[in-house]
């Protein structure tokens, strides 16, 4: 029996957008996947599940010979299996048909000063193979040649062939213009207007989308995290700096300068939202009030358990400026949930209750409001690298980022 799908005119629409926008040369090194129609049908596959000739054809507004055309090409790559066939309604019945997510590979990166991590995983995000290496130079060119030959390292140990990867997706702390791939500004990396996206992409051949790391990883806890059921989030990020990833009815909100989310230096109490989250600036906080120095987050997180005075009022501290940036993305944007990301998403689910405490008088005035659940990252330090994959699966099977 054919599937019933509200969604065919969206996808109809969507990919003839899409024809008009790009040529979608840009998202993938394989000469055949690069095409709109082999796209669309991969794009229908990944979201539905598995389709027949018939079904594909109406989703896509591709003709019927034409789809027949590229199911046997993508067969005979292995991109595409048969899985069966669906009821007769007379006649042979429809063969089914599902995209291989084995056969199909994502590279993502995550950078920053201290380090770059890259990963290979299939469709689904499991990871095939992962390494990682501390950059010599943090001049552009340099860094770009040491990230293209580990890269290369990366996907002859993955045992699989360059045809096979669909995208690279690269997470960065900084301003991001996802839309020319280009690094606005870093701190951590000390760079200003590098157009990173173009320079992989020409020393690869490979499809590269590039994004911050807040936004990376609110896309992380979407396909593969905490959200992976809702539509609308917020990431707040607390490690690299403070920012914050915003997704509404699954498109990731950037703004038109890649600026959105940009929270670490709103003024709050007798400082910015950094003075009070970003770790660094409060073990220096902690030193200027105590004469003391704090080693790590270990033994910061060994002071608040201990009740130390001072650990403990930075430890409140942070609550109330988080409760407070709840309160204004919850006012502003109406998301079904909050992640909270870094060390204090993590170090103790006591921190994140009395988070929910702090805001709850908020909304109870708001009894009309379903108030947004309030979580801490079930990705760890884990988000940012699974945001880098998620970029490219937002991007070649969601909506475009």
């Amino acid at each position: 029996m054919s599937k019933q799908r509200n969604a065919s005119e969206l996808y109809k629409k969507y990919t003839k957008a899409r024809r008009s926008v790009s040529p979608e040369g840009s998202l993938t090194s394989t000469g055949y996947l690069r095409t709109v129609n082999v796209i669309s049908v991969l794009r229908v596959l990944y979201k539905e599940g598995s389709c027949s000739r018939a079904e594909l054809s109406e989703l896509t507004g591709i003709s019927l010979p034409t789809i027949t055309r590229i199911l046997s090409e993508l067969l005979k790559k292995n991109f595409v299996v048969l899985v069966g066939h669906e009821e007769s309604s007379g006649g042979r019945r429809p063969e089914l048909f599902r995209l291989n997510s084995n056969q199909l590979f994502i590279v993502g990166i995550y950078l920053r000063s201290s380090e770059a991590i890259l990963s290979v995983t299939n469709l689904e995000g499991k990871v095939i193979e992962k390494r990682s290496f501390v950059p010599l130079s943090l001049v552009p060119d340099d860094l770009i040649d040491e990230i293209v030959k580990e890269l290369w390292l990366l996907v002859k140990g993955s045992r699989i062939d360059k045809e096979q990867i669909v995208g690279i997706g690269l997470a960065v702390a900084g301003v991001v213009d996802n839309k020319s791939g280009r690094i606005i500004h870093s701190n951590n990396l000390s760079w200003n207007n590098v157009a990173l996206g173009k320079l992989l992409e020409e020393r690869t051949g490979a499809a590269v989308v590039i994004e911050n790391d807040a936004n990376s990883a609110a896309l992380a806890e979407l396909w593969f995290g905490c959200a992976k059921d809702l539509s609308s989030l917020v990431y707040l990020k607390t490690d690299t700096g403070v920012g914050a990833g915003l997704i509404s009815e699954r498109r990731l909100i950037s703004g038109p300068f890649g600026m959105a989310g940009e929270i670490g230096n709103l003024p709050v109490l007798e400082g910015t939202v950094d003075d009070y989250l970003h770790l660094p600036l409060v073990f220096r906080r902690f030193e200027e009030l105590t004469g003391e120095r704090i080693a790590d987050e270990k033994e910061f997180y060994q002071l608040i358990k201990e009740k130390h005075p001072v650990a403990l009022k930075l430890y409140n501290e942070a609550i109330t400026v988080l409760a407070w940036i709840v309160i204004l993305a919850e006012s502003f944007f109406g998301m079904e949930m909050v992640v909270i990301g870094g060390f204090w998403g993590v170090a103790d689910p006591q921190f994140v209750q009395d988070v929910i405490e702090k805001c709850r008088p908020f909304f109870q005035k708001n009894k009309w409001k379903t108030p947004p659940a309030i979580v801490g990252s079930e990705l760890g330090k884990e988000s940012d690298l699974r945001g880098a994959v998620g970029l490219v699966i937002h991007q070649w099977f969601e909506y475009p980022v």
